[in-house]
């Protein structure tokens, strides 16, 4: 990560990109996805590395301009770690890693719809911009989700939780955001139908990850499944068949 946009990161966990240090990383090492800042000195070559071994890389924490930004796709990255967040803002004479990234037909742009993180007006943007294939959201959520407001740790450094956000001092420390209240958000963001909602939070990030297991209804996939009423609350959780909650009937 690049230290001039870390976020909630601890400062004395951060280093260079180096290719020698993920040597074997790999999903059946249990490396699934990757963030770095491409404009790093020595992050191509990272990148490749990993892309080269099956793991997917997100673009992140990053001061990158839009050429980095291009740069860290053409040599390999396939998504961003929550646009506009660590990153900086969209402008018109510096487009950066946020215009890079929706531009881009080969990548999939993830954010976090909690209208805090990112107002709703942006969020239903990107959606008319990305279009339904390539969005894919995150809730960025912290172990203090469903907890009251109160102080929390994370990585070692004390949190402050209100009703709606997570910060360490100034800074937004993930998300207090549930994956349905997520759902729900991005269709009052977006206007979006309940089903295209439900693919942003599934078959589209597990499309991205390639767990084609995942993320769909049909003979052979996982029979992990969330039931939601007609409202889109949590009725019921089935993890590999078998119901582990139940709401209240």
């Amino acid at each position: 990560l690049n230290p001039a946009k870390r976020g909630a990161h601890a400062a004395a966990s951060l280093r260079p990109p180096d290719p020698a240090f993920v040597e074997g990383w790999s999903p059946a090492s249990g490396v699934r996805m990757v963030t770095l800042a491409p404009e790093l000195p020595g992050a191509l070559d990272v990148v490749r590395a990993l892309t080269s071994a099956g793991v997917v890389v997100s673009a992140g924490h990053s001061t990158a301009t839009l050429d980095e930004g291009r740069a860290g796709f053409d040599a390999g990255i396939t998504t961003v770690t929550h646009l506009f967040n660590a990153m900086p803002p969209l402008d018109h004479r510096a487009p950066g890693l946020v215009a890079a990234a929706i531009a881009d037909q080969r990548v999939t742009v993830s954010l976090i719809p909690d209208g805090i993180h990112v107002a709703p007006a942006m969020v239903a943007l990107v959606w008319q911009l990305a279009g339904r294939s390539r969005f894919a959201f995150v809730t960025d959520a912290i172990a203090a989700l469903g907890m009251p407001p109160g102080t929390y740790r994370l990585a070692g450094a004390e949190v402050v939780v209100d009703e709606m956000a997570a910060r360490i001092g100034d800074v937004l420390a993930g998300s207090i955001l549930s994956l349905d209240q997520g759902v729900r958000n991005l269709i009052g963001f977006t206007g979006c139908s309940a089903a295209e909602a439900v693919g942003a939070a599934s078959a589209v990030p597990a499309r991205l990850i390639g767990a084609m297991d995942r993320g769909m209804l049909r003979v052979g996939a996982r029979a992990d499944v969330v039931l939601l009423t007609r409202d889109l609350n949590v009725a019921a959780t089935v993890v590999g068949g078998c119901v582990v909650h139940a709401g209240p009937r």
